[in-house]
């Protein structure tokens, strides 16, 4: 986008045009008029139209806030300027009425997030002769944060709104083909790479879970699939996501799966495939009971993994049912929660009593028989979701009350699978408490990162989509590590927490009209901010720095 400037015919004055390129379908380069903002004769008025021109672009171009991704060399001149600002002594403005604001950018993903980015080392996964795809990967990467998008549509979309990068769809598409699978493992190694070097180089509690990521499509393939969506949408078709992270959050690694494959069958690939990598001995892998199997279990101890899972109380057998249900001596904890232990069929299960979750079922159970007292009042058509609480005889259906009665005895209950055979009860539940943290985890991907829906239906750029948004995650879980790390003692950040601050570091484009040279004035920063530099090495810019030369005044 342009201004134009053309010479009447008839009347001598010059004409002041807002022109953009584009290309027919036919793929030639054309131009459109957006904007005509009329003819005037030469000297002081058609400097005035101009300059008027130029603000009615940047308006154009930004919108209501502040440009994300100006162009790619102006954002790297602007960065360059800020962090390493040449000593030119003081800045000579000789007319300050002459001064304007020409646009204003948010800097503080390029400049914060970005160097965390080049630091790591991301950027060399493409090789020289791929500098567009180098480029448009981590574009894409710090828009997936500083404001996600629905599509890479959107985001082209975005970043020619916002900021006039002339980036074409097709583009994008062509660097997602490029991220091939061996890409993709070098980023998860890179990631993998950086959380060993921040827990010390030796990984010993993993957290592992799934969830799935549902498309805009109802159409299946090989790896898009209908199965039990945790989203309840069920129609549609979707992947499964399968994570593991540390016991502080930081992300190791991720496998994609086929949108039916049940959660218990993801365990075993995605920590065989970790085996390539690390030696897995004294390591201690929790998950929720979606992974509980014998198959499992036999398969971590195989491993040398010890573990701890948690159970399906209501699906053991009625030996071990009786056993965990009989009266049995508790230890009580600070918290007022209770716990004991029981050995069954040659493993260590710990029970747990909390009060609050007692109280929990109990409302659960009588919704849940509220709803079977309706259903039986207007005549059972079938069983339901509440089927549990229905008994058929010859007679018809009715209210199961053995069924209710055995349902209340399980109040309060959690179990955990454990072989930390040494380890206390309390200590053993502590690992399985944390687990809350990968759950945490997949809310930060699917809402901050809007990951889903996934519009995209060439397998490729699913995974090319998915490699994108937990590069982005990664960064900001390193990001936000490194920080509580640093300063966590006064205050903790949360992701939305550091994205909102590297979203108010701006800066503007000053024009001074005088000698048409142009100035970073930098926004205010805030503390918060500043230490966010500090967490990746930098001091947050705060001079004004001159950006463009002049004429000799």
């Amino acid at each position: 986008m342009f201004v134009r400037q053309l010479r009447r015919k008839t009347t001598k004055n010059v004409g002041v045009k807002i022109v953009e390129n584009y290309r027919n379908k036919d793929g030639e380069t054309r131009q459109r008029i957006i904007r005509d903002m009329g003819s005037v004769p030469e000297g002081e008025p058609l400097e005035a139209l101009v300059r008027l021109a130029h603000l009615e672009k940047a308006r154009i171009q930004e919108g209501t806030k502040p440009s994300l991704f100006p162009a790619e060399s102006y954002v790297e001149e602007m960065v360059l300027a800020r962090l390493e600002p040449k000593d030119t002594g003081p800045l000579p403005i000789a007319d300050a009425r002459k001064l304007e604001e020409d646009r204003r950018i948010c800097l503080g993903f390029h400049e914060a997030v970005g160097i965390l980015y080049d630091t790591l080392g991301f950027s060399k996964v493409f090789t020289s002769r791929q500098k567009m795809s180098r480029r448009l990967f981590k574009q894409a990467v710090l828009l997936r944060l500083a404001d996600p998008g629905d599509s890479k549509l959107a985001h082209s979309r975005q970043m020619s709104k916002d900021a006039g990068v002339e980036v074409s769809v097709d583009k994008f598409y062509r660097m997602m083909d490029t991220v091939t699978n061996e890409r993709i493992a070098e980023l998860q190694q890179l990631v993998m790479a950086e959380t060993m070097g921040m827990v010390g180089g030796k990984l010993r509690v993993l957290f592992f879970d799934v969830t799935t990521l549902s498309f805009a499509s109802e159409n299946p393939d090989d790896l898009r699939k209908k199965g039990f969506s945790k989203d309840a949408k069920h129609q549609k078709v979707q992947v499964v996501l399968a994570l593991i992270q540390t016991q502080e959050g930081l992300p190791v690694s991720y496998q994609l799966f086929p949108g039916n494959t049940a959660d218990v069958k993801t365990l075993e690939p995605a920590m065989m495939r970790l085996k390539e990598q690390f030696e897995l001995d004294q390591m201690i892998v929790v998950a929720d009971a979606g992974m509980l199997s014998a198959e499992n279990l036999a398969m971590l101890q195989s491993l040398g993994c010890d573990y701890v899972v948690a159970a399906r109380l209501r699906s053991l057998n009625q030996l071990h049912t009786k056993a965990i249900l009989g009266k049995h001596p508790w230890t009580f904890l600070s918290t007022g929660r209770k716990v004991r232990e029981h050995t069954l069929g040659g493993q260590r299960l710990i029970l747990r009593y909390c009060p609050q979750k007692a109280k929990r079922d109990v409302h659960k159970r009588e919704q849940a028989v509220e709803k079977v007292k309706k259903r039986l009042a207007q005549g059972v058509k079938g069983i339901g979701r509440t089927g549990r609480f229905l008994k058929v005889n010859p007679d018809g259906v009715e209210l199961n009350e053995a069924a209710i009665e055995m349902d209340a005895k399980y109040d309060g209950l959690h179990g955990v699978w454990t072989s930390l055979k040494t380890l206390s009860p309390e200590r053993v539940y502590h690992y399985y408490g944390e687990l809350w943290r990968i759950e945490e985890g997949f809310r930060v991907i699917k809402h901050t990162m809007s990951v889903r829906p996934v519009f995209h239906w060439k397998e490729r750029r699913v995974r090319a989509h998915i490699a994108i948004c937990f590069v982005a995650f990664a960064l900001l879980r390193i990001l936000r590590h490194r920080y509580n790390t640093m300063f966590g003692e006064k205050q903790r950040l949360s992701e939305g927490q550091i994205l909102e601050e590297l979203s108010q570091v701006q800066a503007s484009v000053i024009r001074d009209r005088g000698t048409d040279a142009e100035y970073l004035l930098p926004s205010k920063p805030r503390n918060e901010a500043i230490k966010l530099y500090r967490a990746v090495g930098q001091n947050l810019p705060r001079q004004t720095v001159l950006f463009k030369e002049g004429t000799i005044l």
